[in-house]
């Protein structure tokens, strides 16, 4: 019997509702989110939780020689050479040389034209005879003026009385004025006409008798002078001249009248015909030599002086500045004169800058002149010379090591041949040591040059290795310093690898699996190398470092003896060889495929 099911009214059925369908795009971004959420929570878990792995790195010792030596690389120069320059613009007459010639010392390298040395030196001389004109003006001018300076002073010129002074100190006298007038009346003197009918009878010597009427005194005179001269009388008597000198008695005057005879050889009175007036017995104008302000005036009237005694001085200030003045012109002008003529010894030199040679035996580096052309300017580089017979090269020492180089010092050099030459050995020695540093980065170094004779087998500016050895070869087990360590008790000792443990083993920490700290006594050693004295055998395999890797990403590291991390090139910077990932190729590196086991990301 079929039911059928029926709704009450009352209750009406439900809506059936449509489907919505879900975007496709937003269901691709939502996969992506989770796949890049799904990775990076991979990446953190393998970050976190995974563990490293960390590759022990071994070296197997071996037997060798040691050598203590301190290496490095420098560039050759030459020890001598010779840069010559053109001496001036002038043309380049000829040119001897040319680049890669050898020359000894002393040949012709090039000449210029030197006959503006000639000009120049035309020029010195004519300055020279002008400066010899204005020095002739000058000493004659300081000659002036030192004879003005000798003239400032007065002194009398006979000892006398002054019978008129015209000035006072403190006036302003000309050059030639009159001073003061000076006379010797000490003596008189008359001078009187003769007959020549005495002229036999009177010569000087004779005796006189003069008298003054005035002062009612008869003196004894002497004839001191006979003037064969023409006089007449107005009764047409012809006279010669006759001079009587008497002593003065006090009372004498220039001007008295007086009557005079000479005595005879034969004791009878000789009169004159023309009588005379006393006169003194000398007598001058005393005058200005130089003008000027009279500081000294030490004469009064009619006061008696001596011979040579100062009578006046005139201020002399100006006259010795002047002397000054012309002096230093005089000194000047001389020294230019001396400068001129250096300078013409100096051009006269010059012309061996005109004829150039070597100063040094070599060969010819460069040759930058031209013959018949003219140099752009003076000091340009004309010749280059270099003796390759002897290079040398300056490097830089650690403060550590200059105590052991010392001036004489051997030093090994090698320079690198090419792949089809083999390299070239030669043997140098420091030359210069320097004692003050250079510091870079916290480290001191010693600039050192050394000496290598090449005998022109080596060029300049060329890059050669040195060697100097400063200690003894050692021979013996060699081991690297890297595999150096320390015991637990301090001993020095190195992780060698075997199955069992040896007898003299000892705690340490770090020690990998399969190794184990034996104490070892060691000697000499460079950056590299120790040599083992004891304690371990030739073929021996010891622990340097470890080499981690971490599996997340193929990246390694390696761990040195005191735990300093050495980081690995990172997976992205580093290129893909063949047959996987590359890790560090200093040994322990990834080899097959990029994750652990081969396998793979992806989905």
């Amino acid at each position: 019997m079929d039911e059928t099911l029926t709704t009450p009214a009352s209750v009406p059925l439900p809506e059936t509702r449509k489907r919505r369908r879900f975007p496709v795009k937003r269901l691709v971004v939502l996969l992506l989110l989770a796949a890049v959420l799904a990775a990076g929570g991979f990446a953190l878990y393998r970050l976190f939780f995974q563990s490293e792995e960390q590759t022990p790195l071994t070296e197997e010792l071996t037997r060798g020689s040691l050598a203590t030596t301190i290496t490095g690389t420098g560039v050759t120069l030459p020890a001598d050479s010779q840069t010559v320059t053109t001496a001036s613009t002038a043309k380049i007459t000829k040119v001897y040389v040319a680049a890669g010639d050898t020359v000894e010392a002393g040949d012709l390298l090039y000449e210029q034209d030197d006959s503006e040395l000639d000009d120049q030196i035309s020029e010195y001389k004519d300055q020279i005879t002008d400066l010899q004109n204005e020095l002739e003006t000058y000493q004659e001018q300081l000659s002036d003026a030192q004879e003005t300076l000798s003239n400032l002073t007065v002194t009398a010129p006979f000892s006398g009385t002054i019978t008129e002074i015209e000035v006072e100190a403190g006036d302003n006298v000309q050059a030639g004025g009159k001073l003061a007038v000076l006379v010797d009346d000490s003596k008189m003197k008359l001078t009187e006409y003769y007959s020549y009918a005495y002229e036999d009878q009177i010569q000087v010597g004779s005796k006189a008798k003069v008298s003054i009427a005035s002062l009612m005194l008869n003196l004894d005179g002497t004839v001191t002078d006979v003037q064969k001269v023409s006089r007449y009388t107005t009764e047409g008597t012809q006279c010669f001249a006759v001079t009587i000198t008497v002593d003065n008695p006090g009372a004498l005057t220039e001007g008295m009248s007086c009557v005079s005879y000479v005595v005879s050889s034969s004791g009878e009175p000789l009169y004159s015909a023309i009588s005379g007036t006393l006169e003194y017995n000398d007598s001058e104008t005393l005058t200005a030599q130089v003008s000027g302000e009279l500081t000294t005036v030490s004469p009064v009237a009619y006061s008696t002086v001596t011979k040579g005694q100062t009578l006046f001085v005139v201020d002399g200030s100006d006259y010795e500045s002047q002397i000054t003045s012309t002096q230093n012109k005089i000194t000047q002008t001389q020294e230019r004169i001396a400068d001129y003529e250096e300078q013409i010894a100096e051009t006269e030199e010059k012309r061996a800058d005109y004829a150039v040679t070597a100063e040094i035996s070599g060969k010819v580096i460069q040759v930058n002149v031209t013959e018949g052309e003219t140099p752009r300017m003076a000091g340009e580089t004309a010749v280059l010379l270099y003796n390759l017979d002897n290079m040398e090269i300056s490097v830089n020492i650690d403060e550590l090591d200059i105590e052991n180089v010392t001036v004489g010092t051997e030093v090994a050099i090698t320079r690198s041949g090419s792949s089809r030459d083999a390299d070239q050995a030669f043997t140098g020695t420091v030359t210069a040591v320097s004692y003050e540093a250079t510091n870079s980065n916290g480290v001191a170094y010693f600039p050192v040059t050394i000496s290598i004779p090449s005998a022109g087998e080596l060029s300049a500016g060329v890059n050669v290795s040195y060697s100097i050895q400063v200690g003894e070869d050692a021979e013996g087990v060699l081991a690297p310093i890297s595999a150096l360590k320390q015991s637990t008790d301090g001993q020095t000792c190195l992780y060698i690898q075997s199955d069992t443990a040896p007898e003299n083993a000892v705690e340490a920490e770090g020690v990998p699996e399969g190794f184990y700290a034996v104490p070892v006594e060691i000697g000499a050693s460079n950056s590299q190398y120790v040599v083992i004295l004891s304690g371990a055998e030739e073929g021996d395999t010891v622990f340097t470092r470890y080499e981690t890797t971490a599996p997340a990403n193929g990246d390694s590291t390696s761990q040195g003896e005191e735990g300093e991390m050495e980081q690995g090139l990172p997976a992205g910077d580093m290129q893909m060889m063949p047959g996987g990932m590359g890790g560090d190729f200093s040994g322990g590196g990834m080899s097959g495929g990029g994750m652990p086991g081969g396998g793979r990301m992806g989905g």
